[in-house]
């Protein structure tokens, strides 16, 4: 029953943090057990969360045993089934780590038709990128003995940011991966199995993730499709449509990879052109979308009075919004940067922490409502839901009020040869890319 209270209230919290959250593949979900779900690990605490949230049985969860040093922790642990499992940097140089105990607690929780979920890279890193995938997992599945038939669920996440609030994000459920193949496959060589299965599982994975080899390959990446979207494929636009989206964020990672070892002089120059592309709006502070045809056509005086009635007749709701959702808002942000976490823990913890504040604030603001101006009930109840619709108004008003301005910033200061050659060069380098694409 606790269990199934806090995955109600991580759907709710999770709808609420990301913008729109897409599940692909949901009917190959197991609905019992034996079963390991693998995925990988951009986001801590925030991909197990989502990983729970959609599956139907209760889920299990190995997690490292450096979060089991603390005895109250120790006992939620344990009740929501959760294994500690050592990593060679949890013990001291030169050491092996012992996880006996642990594979045999694994086992134990397959035996009684159980799911767990392991994250096989070992930790979490804030990347568009699968790491080296570790032999943990296939270990523990290939020494499994007992009922059933032991499947290995890959789930990949593809975050459009993983840290960053109301986001979108990919849930994409593989096909399963029989154990009992390996060990058929490799009869009597535990070494080999392991290995084959091991790959078996980064490439199940891999297929579904777009991956990139540095930090500058990744802001390339990003870049890139955030030019491809808007100019070649308005269709596959994040917002619009983030399955679609994210799946062409793959394509074109496969297509920058092949192009740097095929063509390292149409890479460079594409890449100098494109870094060079962003540099320039970030100059003028506009987004690509303004160097689009549609925008071009648009009637400036229309555009202009309709944000501008829009804006006006919304103002009061959004003063109203933002001044019962300031606090909520800001503070869970202000307290990740007091903690001086890794960025990787930012999405989870303002989420957690928001989860208490906005609750609690909008509790405090309705009880101060009810006390000071209107003791009726249904006047407490009514303000109560006003307060978060109050708040996404705020934030859609604050999103449309800075669109207005780079509106009136292209209108009359951005130049007019500024605006052509720009336009130019957006051309050039869409040739370039749908060049690049077609040799892949």
């Amino acid at each position: 029953m606790i269990y199934a209270f806090i995955k109600a209230l991580v759907r709710i919290s999770t709808a609420v943090f990301f913008k729109r959250i897409v599940v692909v593949g949901r009917e190959r979900l197991p609905e019992h057990g034996p079963a390991i779900i693998v995925a990988n690990h951009p986001n801590t605490l925030m991909d197990p969360l989502l990983v729970a949230s959609v599956m139907q049985q209760q889920v299990g969860f190995v997690a490292n045993a450096g979060l089991f040093s603390n005895a109250w922790l120790v006992r939620f642990f344990r009740y929501f089934h959760v294994i500690p499992i050592h990593r060679r940097k949890d013990v001291a140089p030169g050491e092996q780590p012992d996880n006996t105990q642990a594979f045999a607690q694994c086992h134990a929780y397959l035996q009684q038709g159980g799911t767990f979920l392991i994250f096989p890279e070992g930790s979490s890193h804030y990347e568009i990128n699968l790491r080296e995938i570790r032999t943990g997992t296939a270990r523990i599945a290939l020494s499994y003995v007992g009922p059933g038939e032991l499947r290995i669920i890959p789930i990949a996440l593809d975050y459009s940011d993983a840290i960053q609030f109301r986001s979108m994000v990919r849930i994409t459920v593989g096909r399963p991966i029989r154990v009992a193949d390996h060990h058929e496959a490799h009869p009597g060589n535990e070494t080999e199995a392991v290995e084959a299965l091991t790959e078996a599982i980064r490439s199940a994975l891999a297929k579904k993730l777009p991956w990139t080899t540095d930090k500058a390959q990744e802001a390339l990446l990003i870049k890139a499709h955030a030019f491809f979207t808007t100019y070649a494929a308005p269709e596959a636009d994040l917002h619009e449509n983030p399955h679609r989206s994210l799946v062409l964020r793959k394509q074109l990672a496969d297509t920058l990879h092949h192009l740097r070892t095929a063509m390292p002089g149409l890479y460079e120059r594409t890449s100098a052109r494109l870094l060079a592309f962003f540099d320039a709006l970030r100059a003028d502070r506009i987004t690509p979308g303004f160097h689009t045809d549609a925008f071009r056509r648009k009637h400036f005086a229309l555009l202009f009075l309709g944000y501008l009635a829009e804006l006006v007749v919304l103002a009061p709701l959004y003063l109203f919004g933002l001044l019962t959702n300031y606090i909520p808002y800001i503070l869970p942000s202000l307290l990740f940067k007091a903690s001086r976490m890794e960025v990787e823990y930012k999405a989870p913890v303002q989420m957690i922490v928001g989860l208490i504040c906005f609750p609690l604030c909008f509790g405090l603001e309705a009880w101060a409502f009810h006390r000071i101006f209107d003791p009726r009930p249904w006047t407490f109840l009514l303000f109560l839901l006003a307060l978060p619709i109050a708040g996404f108004v705020a934030l859609w008003y604050w999103t449309e009020l800075q669109r207005f301005a780079r509106i009136l910033r292209f209108r009359f200061v951005v130049p007019a040869a500024r605006k052509r050659a720009m336009i130019q060069e957006r051309d050039a380098i869409l040739a370039a890319m749908m060049e690049a694409r077609k040799d892949v």
